[in-house]
């Protein structure tokens, strides 16, 4: 079960839930690989929703957005025409919504992997890093190396 629900993406696109069984089933699969791709970057989400209640409400959002994305443009046309008698009409797509996938964005992965760290926080190495090896003798200074 996915955090966010057809009728997510119906709000996100501003339209009612489709009609049609096989579309409606569509987007509970599309909103299911979008929840997939979260999972495999986040493996304890459940637990991390858990904890924080406002990442339930990210999840949803991004779950539902990457969907209306696909559902826009399920085929991934970047333009298409339409022609009538002598005249007619193209329509160029924007590459953001072109891909024809169901795509979490960066911008979208961002807002579900907030870093907790603070502005001054400070990470300390946990081991010190190795000393050079000089003629096998450690540590040791090189020797000087006449230059002329």
């Amino acid at each position: 079960m996915t955090f966010a629900v057809p009728q997510d993406v119906a709000a996100e696109l501003g339209r009612p839930l489709p009609t049609k069984a096989e579309e409606l089933a569509q987007w509970g699969r599309w909103l299911q690989r979008a929840e997939n791709q979260i999972r495999a970057r986040i493996p304890d989400l459940d637990s991390k929703v858990a904890d924080d209640p406002d990442l339930r409400n990210r999840v949803i959002d991004v779950e539902s957005a990457a969907v209306a994305r696909k559902a826009l443009n399920p085929e991934g046309l970047r333009q298409t025409t339409k022609s009538v008698d002598d005249g007619s009409v193209t329509k160029i797509v924007d590459s953001s919504r072109s891909i024809g996938e169901v795509e979490i964005t960066e911008s979208e992965w961002a807002l579900l992997t907030v870093n907790t760290a603070g502005a001054f926080s400070i990470r300390t190495a946990t081991s010190t890093p190795p000393q050079p090896y000089y003629n096998d003798h450690w540590p040791a200074r090189p020797r000087a190396v006449d230059w002329w």
